[in-house]
């Protein structure tokens, strides 16, 4: 079972995202991320189905883009 909440370092490496982005994301409130008040380091925290949905719209965003320019291209689809 995969946890829910996971640090910093181990998502950068789920969602391929770098740290200060992550945060960025987060501060900004489209993931799901704030500082672990538990940590004595003061690590950051995210919501890994936060991470899933951001890259879902990633990629549904990228495909409709190509999708449109193939059809201005005159591609068929």
């Amino acid at each position: 079972m995969q946890a829910r909440w996971i640090k910093l370092r181990e998502a950068t490496k789920y969602s391929a995202i770098g740290k200060a982005r992550l945060i960025s994301l987060a501060l900004s409130g489209v993931i799901r991320g704030a500082k672990d008040t538990d940590s004595k380091c003061g690590d950051w925290i995210f919501d890994r189905l936060s991470l899933d949905e951001y890259r879902e719209a990633q990629m549904s965003h990228t495909y409709i883009q190509e999708k449109a320019l193939a059809i201005l291209n005159g591609e068929r689809i």
